[in-house]
């Protein structure tokens, strides 16, 4: 069924796009729903029942969108006849633009206002936590190199059961928590006997949260709760993923400089920063604005394997990854301990449309990262990295 023609609702240009509002639990189904896709293009649609709660919050999305994302269209059609809203995403590459709008913003903020039967399910896994597993994998980074996606292949396993989120950020946000708090996202020890019965064995669980690898804290955190979980590690040629970053960052409104200067002024901003956090990781530059630092990654898999068994880490290329995503499923099942399963579908590399990077400051920065991929190169004991 094709949307109707005419104009769309009334909007309200120029309306704040609110954290309050971002969190109700409708916006949260759209976004959902628009991030779940498999068939993202440009000109998608969506249909939702015409009720006045969805006609609000999709004339806010696209009031929100417009405002910050000039070049894409997003509009709302109300069929009468059907009792349906559309929602139309159009523009160059406006879907793409959308979905990491809406990955952003879900992650962003972890514990949106809960409803009743939401509530309710978090009450029961709560008290049932001490019957709940601990995670035998985690997916520990890097930040913008794809560890959404290799989540979503393993996560489509038959003896993988999924916990209730994929970035639960317990041991770089949540820990004081506790661990039944944890546990409480992932499934219970029941569930080994349905998936025994049904598999052939016992299932796996696991999450993937990109800052672990990033904080110093984590990793002897993980050694005390879960000394033999199973640690993956997703690396991306750090210039792409200094640049996919940055303009993550610019989307997001955390960033405001062109790249050029806020690779220059990294040093600065950091060494600058007032204390806003009790450890120097956990100050806003150096969660945002860290483009280089966050691409020296010997530095931090190193502090990872002080505490950590190298036989418990498994270091994949992002580039491999897209590459050769077959071959590169089969060493993670392996790794796991899992026969190989074929997803149903092989992503394609986010090549989001984005200002070409100058190729003066590419040069500079892969002669900045020569040395330091050079020394990971040498502690993966590879001849190459990038």
């Amino acid at each position: 069924m094709k949307p109707p023609t005419g104009d769309r609702p009334p909007g309200r240009e120029g309306d704040a796009f609110k954290s309050h509002q971002v969190q109700s639990h409708l916006t949260q189904k759209v976004l959902l729903r628009c991030v779940e896709s498999r068939e993202l293009e440009d000109g998608y649609e969506l249909s939702y029942p015409d009720t006045p709660a969805w006609n609000k919050d999709l004339e806010f999305f696209c009031v929100a969108w417009r405002a910050s994302s000039p070049g894409m269209s997003l509009e709302v059609k109300n069929d009468v006849a059907d009792g349906v809203l559309w929602l139309q995403i159009r523009g160059p590459e406006g879907t793409k633009q959308f979905v990491e709008g809406a990955r952003y913003i879900l992650r962003s903020h972890i514990n949106p206002p809960l409803t009743l039967s939401l509530k309710m399910r978090r009450g029961l896994n709560l008290l049932t936590s001490p019957l709940r597993v601990l995670p035998n994998f985690l997916v520990i980074g890097a930040k913008k190199a794809g560890t959404t996606a290799l989540y979503d292949y393993i996560t489509q396993h038959p003896r993988i059961m999924p916990g209730l989120k994929k970035e639960i950020s317990f041991f770089n946000g949540n820990y004081g928590r506790g661990q039944f708090w944890y546990r409480s996202f992932f499934p219970t020890v029941f569930g080994h006997l349905s998936v025994r019965l049904k598999e052939g064995g016992p299932f796996l669980t696991g999450e993937a949260t990109p800052d672990y690898l990033w904080r110093g804290d984590c990793a002897g955190r993980v050694k005390d709760l879960i000394p033999k979980v199973k640690l993956l590690a997703v690396l991306r040629n750090p210039v792409d993923r200094a640049f996919s970053q940055y303009n993550h960052n610019r989307r997001s409104g955390l960033e405001e400089l062109s790249f050029e200067a806020a690779v220059d002024r990294e040093e600065e901003r950091i060494s600058t920063e007032e204390l806003q956090g009790p450890k120097p990781d956990q100050r806003p530059h150096f969660m945002h604005h860290s483009y280089k630092q966050r691409g020296i990654y010997v530095d931090r898999l190193s502090k990872w394997l002080e505490v950590m068994p190298r036989e418990q880490l498994l270091v994949v290329k992002t580039e491999d990854m897209y590459q050769e995503p077959e071959t590169v499923l089969r060493r993670v099942f392996e790794f796991l301990d899992l026969p190989y399963h074929e997803p149903r579908e092989f992503r394609k590399l986010n090549n989001a449309v984005y200002t070409a990077m100058d190729p003066a400051v590419r040069s500079r920065l892969e002669a900045y990262f020569a040395p330091h991929n050079a020394r990971l190169a040498d502690f993966l004991g590879v001849d190459d990295m990038w």
